[in-house]
């Protein structure tokens, strides 16, 4: 199982960096699509982001966990990476749960999708550190 979560995370890795920066761009458009006052679009556009959310954030965890006992520096970068993303949905599930429309605006493109964005920094340093953990 091992070996195949590390082979899945490299294959992951490639596609990663865009899929985060795609993820910062639907923050942004949501957000914007809210401020136009077009909420039903909005919403459904936000359930179909948080899918490839969920899936970019399985990543994330599942590297960081599979790299921090061979590269720890980036092991424990992502982990904390992973950590401030999660804290930041639990802000956007907070405004959900209090139907707070202007805060998740604000959230989500000015908090969820630069931190999304942020992840294109550690891209090439995780797909290198997966890359030399499956060889060795």
């Amino acid at each position: 199982m091992h070996a195949a979560a590390l082979e899945l995370a490299q294959r992951t890795a490639t596609t990663a960096g865009p899929l985060a920066l795609s993820l910062a761009q639907d923050c942004r458009d949501i957000a914007q699509t809210m401020r136009s006052g077009e909420l039903g679009p909005a919403l459904a556009s936000f359930e179909s982001t948080a899918d490839r959310l969920q899936r970019f954030l399985t990543f994330v965890v599942v590297s960081s966990e599979l790299l921090r006992p061979h590269a720890p520096a980036i092991g424990v970068v992502l982990a904390d990476y992973g950590r401030r993303v999660l804290v930041l949905l639990d802000r956007v599930q907070v405004a959900l749960d209090r139907s707070d429309l202007l805060d998740l605006t604000t959230v989500l493109e000015h908090r969820l999708g630069p931190a999304l964005g942020d992840y294109h920094g550690y891209s090439g340093h995780v797909s290198s550190a997966l890359a030399a953990r499956r060889a060795a």
